[in-house]
């Protein structure tokens, strides 16, 4: 059976944190191979455990197995945001994606978020269709295209982060109002 709950870094195991860490490295290596090339690594387990350690981490467990993660944060006074949706590429298909998504949702709407935004970073000049496929997802799931920004206006605070991209890029931005 497929749960979701808020990550309890007091009840975690460290192996259960290295394989949510490992998941979530390997779906943007594949996924973003275009994007910062070969052998990427989104992030440092320290950044990753800080994340937990924090509260903002939504996991997914089937039969007791962790198989994926979402984090889930403030954004402003009245929307949330998440990023970092992994999920076990050997058990695609099974609702591990749309199951994290709806938990962050619940999330947010019990914290007093009016809204959920989310981004896709994508090469700014040509399609890859792992991006066209998950923006098509995001839109069947309610959210509505805002807006498109360069990296650098997007995330300001990344300039060195941006230095590392291999190609142009682009942020496309969505919103969902949470009923």
């Amino acid at each position: 059976m497929l749960k979701t709950k808020l990550a309890d870094p007091s009840k975690l195991n460290p192996e259960d944190v290295l394989r949510l860490y490992k998941l979530m490295l390997h779906a943007y290596a594949v996924t973003e191979v275009e994007i910062w090339g070969e052998n990427y690594s989104r992030m440092s387990e320290n950044e990753f455990k800080s994340i937990i350690e924090r509260g903002e981490l939504i996991l997914a467990e089937l039969d007791g197995e962790v198989v994926g993660s979402i984090h889930v944060y403030p954004l402003t006074e009245n929307t949330f945001a998440f990023g970092l949706l992994s999920a076990d590429f050997d058990k695609k298909g099974l609702g591990i994606g749309r199951a994290l998504i709806s938990a962050a949702e619940s999330h947010a709407k019990e914290m007093g978020a009016a809204k959920m935004s989310l981004e896709i970073l994508k090469p700014r000049d040509f399609d890859v269709s792992t991006k066209s496929a998950l923006r098509d997802w995001y839109i069947r799931l309610g959210y509505t295209f805002t807006e498109t920004l360069l990296f650098e206006e997007r995330k300001p605070d990344k300039a060195e982060k941006a230095k590392k991209l291999k190609i142009p890029t682009v942020f496309d931005c969505y919103e969902k109002v949470l009923n």
